[in-house]
């Protein structure tokens, strides 16, 4: 899929409508990032962290001795200072100068998948909006349902009128004694006549629905995929996951990543976005060249933190891994991003 490379353009403007400039103020330089409306945010880092909305996002530099009681009240004083709120605000932290930041921005316009996806969603919305449930009395409905139930990621709730299509054996078993009585023939009629409207009615609604959502998902399939990432680089506090570090090696350095995406992402997709960045950081690490005093790569520093964050609008996407055209830009994206931070550190401290 991520072999279509010519899809896949490099632009200037960053995704999600997001403005960007660095700021310096008395309290240190500071990467801001805001957009027009709130995005969905999965963040690592205590300000904002956890999942959210907000417009705001800030790399914030501090020195490397800083120590905090309590970081959240001293983030918070920063942003009243810098006239930022802080409910629309996360930020993250970093020792790295925000001279050193990399970032890349990526948009593809027209995925070769774009129309299998809207006729999938047309058909999912066909039968989510149906009066009647799938009769899965046989094998072939069964898979139906199993492959509706898969595609939809949650449990079958399309309709609940399958005791309409009952209605006539109900009504011909009906007993005078507790009351139904059975229909004279005029009345049959009337009910036959008006259950043949209503179904009517119903399918019309139901093609119409259909339709709608063909549109629908066609004009967001047509949106395409952006991508953004802004990337700072320190690994003076260098580590490997799952090798043990000793004491001194515990102090602030940081990478932090911030993705952002136009499109609708599920939490499941936010999670597989984390993973993919920081795939892409830790190979950006091993073409860095950057290792421990063993020779082992770096996968990270010990204070590493991550950003995602959507627009919830356009494609839907449920995953971000690497198989995807998302996750493929994701990873690029970071890596890119990475890379020029990673030049520019690596040559800051030849010259230190």
């Amino acid at each position: 899929m991520n072999t279509q490379e010519p899809l896949i353009q490099t632009v200037s403007r960053p995704a999600a409508g997001i403005t960007a400039t660095v700021n310096e103020v008395a309290a240190g330089s500071y990467l801001l990032l805001e957009a027009p409306s709130p995005l969905r945010t999965l963040s690592s880092a205590p300000w904002g962290g956890g999942f959210g909305y907000h417009r705001t996002i800030i790399n914030r530099k501090v020195d490397k001795t800083y120590a905090c009681g309590d970081p959240v009240t001293e983030m918070n004083g920063f942003l009243e200072a810098a006239g930022l709120n802080s409910e629309e605000t996360a930020c993250l932290l970093t020792s790295v100068h925000m001279s050193g930041l990399g970032q890349s921005h990526l948009r593809m316009d027209d995925p070769a998948s774009a129309k299998v996806r809207a006729d999938d969603e047309a058909a999912r919305s066909f039968f989510d909006t149906s009066d009647s449930k799938l009769d899965v009395s046989s094998q072939a409905d069964r898979e139906a349902q199993s492959f509706f139930e898969t595609f939809d990621g949650r449990p079958d709730t399309r309709g609940n009128g399958k005791a309409s299509l009952s209605a006539a054996a109900d009504r011909d078993s009906a007993n005078p004694v507790n009351g139904i009585g059975a229909a004279e023939p005029a009345t049959a009629a009337a009910t036959a006549a008006a259950t043949a409207a209503a179904t009517a009615a119903a399918t019309a609604a139901a093609t119409a629905a259909a339709t709608a959502a063909a549109t629908a998902a066609a004009t967001a399939a047509d949106t395409g995929i952006a991508v953004s990432a802004w990337v700072t680089v320190g690994y003076s506090n260098m580590a490997r996951a799952g090798r043990g570090l000793p004491v001194s090696a515990l102090f602030p350095g940081t990478i932090n990543i911030i993705v952002a995406v136009e499109g609708e992402l599920t939490d499941e997709a936010m999670v597989n976005a984390v993973i993919t960045a920081t795939e892409a950081k830790a190979a950006a690490l091993q073409d860095l060249g950057v290792a421990l005093e063993d020779g082992s790569g770096a996968t990270g520093t010990t204070t590493d933190a991550v950003l995602i964050a959507s627009t919830q609008r356009g494609r839907l996407h449920r995953y971000a891994g690497t198989a995807t055209y998302l996750g493929h830009m994701i990873g690029r994206s970071v890596y890119e991003a990475a890379m020029q931070s990673g030049m520019a550190y690596k040559k800051a401290l030849a010259l230190s």
